[in-house]
Order: C-alpha cells, then sequence, then structure tokens
C-alpha cells in the first residue's frame, strides 16, 4: 500500500516537472510569435538581457523535454537511432544560427568569416570542451555513488559504437579535402549529405535493447501505449520548435551584450563580434546538447552520453558543414549576384584545418574504445591554449596531427586491433544480413 502510495506521488512529482518544462518555454515563444505577427516590436538592443535570460531558460527546459522523450524512445527504436536523432534535434539552433550567417553572407562579404567561425567554432568547442566534461561529471557521479569499484575510470565505449567511430573517420577524411580544394562548393553539399544519410540510414537497422528508465522518463513508459507515444512525440516536436524559436535571438542578444561589455572596457568591437560568433554564440546553441549529454553522464549513462556528442560530430562535420555551400549559392542568386562557391581566404582556410586536425585526434583516440583522463587532457589543452591565443591555428594545428600520429603507437595494439575486427564483424556483419 505505501509502495502504491510513494510510486503515486512520484509520479505526480514527475507529471507536475514535465508540465513545467512545458510552460517555461511558452513565454518567449508568445512573444516571438506576436513579433513575427507585427503586434509587438523588439529590438535585441534594447531587450539583449531579457532576450538571453527568457531564451536561456527555453532552451534548457527544452533539453530537459528532449532528455526524456529520448531515454522513453528507446523502447520503440534501435539506441544508436535514438541517440542519433537526439544528437540532431539538439543542434538544430546550431544549425539555424549558422544558416543565418551564410545567409546573410551572401549579400555581405563580411559574414563569410562569422558562417566559417561560427561552423568552426561549434565543431572544436564540441570535442576540446563537452567531450572532457562528460567524463569529468561521470566520474563525478561514480563518486558519489560509491562505485569505484564497480564502473571504470573511463568511458568505455560499445561494440555499436563502431558506427559512429567509422563515419567519424569518413567524415573528418573529407573535412581534410576542403582545404586543399580551397572552396566549399555544391559538390561538397552533396557528399557530405550522401555520408550523412547512410550514416543514419544504418542507424535505424540496429537492433533494440531493454532501456533502463528513471525519473520522469519512467513515469512516461509507465502510460498506456497511445498515450506514451502521443506524449513522446509532442516532447519531441515542442523542444525542436523551442529551438527554433531561440535560437538566432539567443545568439544575437548575446552578441549585442558581448559587443556594448567590449565597448565599455575597451577592447575591438570588430573583434569581439568576430569571437562572439566563434565561441559565444556556439554555447548558446550547443546548450541543449550539453545539458542533455550531461544529465546523461549524471545517471552513469556514460556510454549513451558521449555516443550522442560523437554524433553530434558527425552531424556537423556533414549536415552543418554541407548546409554552408548550398545556403550560401541560393543566397547569391536570391540577392541577384551569380551563384558561385565560398571561396576561402587564409583564415577561413586555417579554421577548417584545424578542426579537421583535431577531429582526428578524436577519431584516432576512439580506436581502442576507450575515452580516458589522458585523452581527455590531450583535447582539452591545445584547445584552450588555442582558445586564449588565436593567433596560432597552424601551431595547434600541427600539435593535433603530430598526437594523430603518435596516438596510433599507443592506441592501435593486438587487444584493439581484435575488438574493432570483432566489432566491425559483428555490427557491419549483422547489418548486411538483414
Amino acid at each position: 500500500m505505501r509502495e502504491n502510495e510513494h510510486s503515486e506521488k512520484s509520479n505526480k512529482k514527475y507529471l507536475y516537472l514535465i508540465v513545467l518544462m512545458f510552460l517555461i518555454p511558452i513565454p518567449w515563444i508568445t512573444i516571438r510569435l506576436l513579433y513575427l505577427l507585427g503586434y509587438i516590436s523588439w529590438s535585441y538592443e534594447n531587450y539583449a538581457v531579457i532576450s538571453a535570460l527568457l531564451t536561456g531558460i527555453s532552451i534548457i527546459a527544452g533539453a530537459f523535454l528532449i532528455s526524456w522523450a529520448a531515454e522513453s524512445s528507446q523502447e520503440y527504436l534501435p539506441p544508436n537511432l535514438v541517440l542519433a536523432s537526439i544528437a540532431l534535434i539538439n543542434v538544430i539552433p546550431e544549425y539555424v544560427v549558422d544558416v543565418y550567417f551564410t545567409w546573410v553572407a551572401g549579400n555581405n562579404p563580411e559574414y563569410k568569416y562569422y558562417a566559417i567561425s561560427n561552423m568552426t567554432g561549434a565543431n572544436r568547442m564540441l570535442v576540446g570542451i563537452v567531450w572532457p566534461l562528460i567524463l569529468i561529471v561521470y566520474l563525478i557521479a561514480r563518486n558519489r555513488e560509491k562505485k569505484q569499484n564497480e564502473l571504470p575510470n573511463y568511458i568505455q565505449m560499445e561494440k555499436n559504437n563502431i558506427l559512429e567511430m567509422t563515419f567519424l573517420i569518413i567524415s573528418t577524411l573529407y573535412c581534410f579535402i576542403i582545404p586543399m580544394k580551397g572552396k566549399l562548393e555544391l559538390m561538397d553539399t552533396f557528399v557530405l549529405f550522401s555520408i550523412f544519410v547512410v550514416y543514419i540510414y544504418l542507424a535505424t537497422r540496429m537492433g533494440k535493447r531493454e532501456p533502463e528508465l528513471e525519473g520522469p522518463a519512467y513515469y512516461i513508459s509507465s502510460l498506456p501505449k497511445t498515450k506514451k507515444i502521443f506524449l513522446i512525440l509532442s516532447m519531441f516536436i515542442f523542444s525542436g520548435i523551442t529551438f527554433l524559436a531561440s535560437a538566432k535571438p539567443f545568439g544575437e542578444s548575446l552578441l549585442v551584450v558581448g559587443s556594448k561589455i567590449a565597448e565599455y572596457i575597451g577592447f575591438d568591437p570588430k573583434l569581439a563580434k568576430f569571437l562572439m560568433v566563434q565561441w559565444v554564440a556556439p554555447i548558446a546553441s550547443e546548450s541543449p546538447e550539453i545539458i542533455v549529454v550531461i544529465i546523461f553522464a549524471w545517471k552513469l549513462l556514460a556510454t549513451d552520453s558521449f555516443t550522442t556528442v560523437v554524433s553530434s560530430k558527425i552531424n556537423q562535420w556533414t549536415l552543418l558543414v554541407g548546409f554552408i555551400p548550398l545556403i550560401y549559392f541560393v543566397s547569391r542568386i536570391y540577392h541577384g549576384h551569380p551563384g558561385e562557391p565560398l571561396v576561402l581566404d587564409q583564415l577561413k582556410y586555417q579554421e577548417i584545418l584545424l578542426t579537421a586536425a583535431q577531429s582526428l585526434f578524436a577519431s584516432v583516440i576512439l580506436l581502442d574504445f576507450k575515452f580516458t583522463i589522458l585523452k581527455a587532457l590531450l583535447l582539452f589543452i591545445p584547445f584552450f591554449t588555442q582558445l586564449i591565443n588565436p593567433t596560432i591555428r597552424m601551431e595547434v594545428t600541427y600539435v593535433y596531427l603530430i598526437l594523430s600520429f603518435l596516438a596510433l603507437f599507443f592506441v592501435i595494439n593486438k587487444k584493439s586491433v581484435a575488438m574493432l575486427k570483432e566489432s566491425l564483424s559483428s555490427v557491419f556483419g549483422k547489418l548486411y544480413k538483414k
């Protein structure tokens, strides 16, 4: 009797929590809708702080909803597809921001730098900060639960993760070709989109597993099937709408706030805006991703958490990069200019090459299916060094390339080669039979 009463109280608590997360974005969505319909005026210059606050908490609420919906949906979908879907929906804000910069770049050459810097900043931040952050949160949660003897002090990837590892390597190797060509063109869109489509197709063919649910996700799973599916779909859709409504205003509001702060302290506003686009705007648009993976890691679902960010990296290397030449080409035609590829000058060349080098090193160190403290440090230190000194792009690029070469000798051994062969045979052999 008491257990039933406790269960009912818990279910009510979880239901109220879900409802609260649906309600939090409503004020901003209402303001945004009224603005788009012309009933109110809303200037980022005048309301930058309010805009940043309202959109920020809306993104956080949407991230909680999507994490619970994703956990619950593993009952019906292959886990690789679920985690790929989480990663895709979570980076929608990043796509919106970068597509906006790219579209404007079609008629304003200055915005070419913002489009490339936003894309490369988001890519490098995901690997340089978020990957190590997941490990830190996981280790803290591991100590909190006093499971030091039960769980390893590193993130252990599974056989199925060979799918993400394979496509991360493929997309990374192709992105080395872009700076060599000196331009982003429609052919890049076709190739990168094709890589993503194949990745998603294979993810749909992976086997399902029995999820271990708790909290709001457990409450959702306890509902009747029809209500459960309806709620899961509603949470996915509402989160997507929230991200789309909040991403651009959040990024623009932060740019205004940052520019005003830069002017106040005597910093170069133009350089400040460039750095804001590269680092602050991605922090805003990547916040759903960060929140979701931290939740997973805090629940000791470190493998799911890490798989999600690796999948996000694949999404950014394929869809996000692929969208840039497509949107730029269409924008040029729309604004009455001849359609043409986006030509890379020295700065854009260095930015993409540095991002590809970091991605290569990140790919190589995963070949033994482990993400350790040492690997996290080797990712973070070069990233942070270049962050505080943006001019040493090429030097850090060489560091990543040298580390990639050295990592092959330490990561690749008989045990890791055997596991790679076993994983490739097991996963892709199973996919081929299906």
